[in-house]
């Protein structure tokens, strides 16, 4: 183990022994408690780490807002990356102490109660520019909830002894199909301890995960830093860590580049201490392990295995110049099989509209008669069988222009925005979960209430947050990224209707 690497292990490590002994105590009261079941309410907040405007900061903006998701914060907005990470490399650095800020100013017991979160209040965060909702709010929560709860009985199952189960899993990230960055980048990720993937083994046919170097053929398995979901508190203790940990390498002169190298270290590190717990009271042999095994490393942090919340572009290309996705109507079963096909997969897995998506409110009942999912271009995976709630464009970034007229939202963008922009006092949550300890229901903060406009993070959340507009957001920072005559509004809605007001 790297000397800076074992050094840094040791930040403030009694504010985390603390941290955790709560939590078990937490877990194992509740267990054997076995409280009665009631209903909760909690805030659903969207967090956006971004430092200056584009068009595509604004289609991630846009297609959250018309599908009814709460109005974004945005932090870190302005901030010069080389102040923070002291060179010219790793520019998405900031979002780990922005993230932490943000959270340790609307959990703070004096932040507006317009903004306050509780611990159990629940945190979206995803990417600026290269993210895509299709789905709507009660979707993504549905499946964060049935997704955690997958993840806890398996978390049981291989739990053999008597005691309760130390671990469970609050918080979610984003999955992709290769380990990155390695421990040369300065973050020692534990590549080779991570649990494999729970998707089936044939996932790519007879050569899924036979060559290393072939990241396509590899099920999702590790993590992507696009999106995270989790409770505020929980949330608040991982990425403290992770600010730990940034903040010890760039003072030891590492120059750190990977901003999801380091919650990607804390997963690893989490897998190891996981590992050692469940082994029997032997003699220790792993040195890893060694290192870790006096100290509490569990987070509550796992992964969308499945892509359910977000579907990851990368590696997504086959050497016949074919993709695991497209946009596709899921009502035209004749060209799923002929795209399912064409990449070898039979019998055809992807199979209509899946159930979740089915049942769910249609968000287009706001602004035509009668809409039909199955009628409605969604972004599907052939071979997970996956339709993501967002659809993040980490590879293949020119998609995001060339692509941005495939989604089923897009000829009704405009009329969906206006409809959730409009001032109105909610009277249903954004969704209603049935969990296992009773029901859920999810609002966004009151802030927005009468204002749904983006809210940029400052300095605390003392006072309510600074509303800012479209054209501050939206706007191309270099004209010269921008055809003579056009206009923001002209990329992002396309229909000759002017500015958005």
């Amino acid at each position: 183990m790297d000397k800076w690497v074992r050094r840094h292990y040791d930040l403030d490590f009694q504010m985390l022994k603390s941290s955790v002994a709560l939590g078990f105590r937490r877990i194992h009261s509740s267990k054997l408690d076995a409280p009665k079941k009631q209903q909760k309410d909690r805030r659903f907040v969207l967090v956006i780490p971004a430092t200056s405007p584009s068009p595509d900061l604004c289609k991630t903006i846009v297609t959250a807002l018309a599908l009814g998701y709460p109005s974004p914060i945005i932090i870190n907005w302005g901030i010069d990356y080389r102040a923070i990470t002291k060179w010219e490399g790793g520019q998405n650095l900031p979002k780990i102490p922005g993230f932490v800020k943000y959270l340790d100013a609307a959990m703070h017991p004096e932040a507006h109660p317009d903004e306050k979160l509780e611990e159990d209040d629940l945190v979206l965060m995803v990417d600026a520019y290269d993210v895509w909702f299709q789905l709507p709010a009660d979707l993504l929560l549905k499946r964060y909830h049935e997704i955690n709860k997958r993840a806890n009985i398996r978390l049981q199952q291989q739990w053999d002894r008597d005691e309760p189960v130390p671990m469970r899993q609050t918080i979610i990230a984003a999955s992709g199909k290769n380990c990155h960055p390695q421990p040369n980048s300065g973050s020692n990720m534990h590549c080779e301890r991570l649990p494999d993937s729970p998707l089936r083994a044939d996932l790519y046919g007879p050569d899924t995960e036979k060559d290393a170097n072939k990241h396509r053929d590899h099920r999702p398995k590790y993590i992507n830093g696009g999106v995270y979901i989790g409770p505020a508190g929980d949330m608040r203790r991982l990425f403290r860590r992770a600010a730990q940990k940034m903040e010890a390498g760039l003072n030891q002169g590492v120059h750190l580049f990977s901003e999801q190298g380091i919650p990607g270290e804390v997963l690893g590190e989490q897998e190891v201490w996981r590992q050692w717990r469940r082994a029997s009271k032997e003699v220790i042999q792993d040195s890893d392990a060694k290192f870790l095994m006096d100290r509490d490393f569990e987070y509550h942090f796992g992964l969308d295995y499945n892509q359910e919340l977000s579907i990851q572009t990368y590696w997504t290309d086959t050497d016949d110049g074919l993709f695991d996705g497209a946009f596709v109507l899921l009502n035209n079963q004749s060209a799923i099989d002929a795209h399912s096909e064409a990449l070898g997969i039979s019998p055809v897995r992807l199979q209509g509209v899946p159930e979740d998506i089915e049942s769910a409110r249609n968000p287009l009942a706001d602004v035509i008669e009668s809409p039909d999912w199955g009628e409605m271009e969604l972004y599907a995976d052939f071979f997970t069988e996956s339709v993501p709630a967002i659809v993040h464009h980490n590879g293949f970034k020119e998609r995001r222009t060339s692509w941005w007229d495939k989604p089923w939202f897009h000829q009704h963008l405009r009329k969906l925005l206006a409809f959730h922009m409009a001032p109105r006092i909610p009277e249903e949550p954004l969704a209603t979960i049935e969990a296992e300890d009773g029901g859920v229901k999810y609002w966004a903060t009151t802030a927005e209430k009468l204002d749904r406009r983006p809210r940029l993070m400052g300095d605390s959340a003392q006072a309510l947050l600074k509303k800012v507009g479209f054209q501050d957001i939206c706007q191309y920072l270099d004209d010269s990224l921008r055809l003579p005559g056009d206009h923001w509004w002209d990329e992002v809605f396309r229909d000759a209707g002017g500015p958005f007001s």
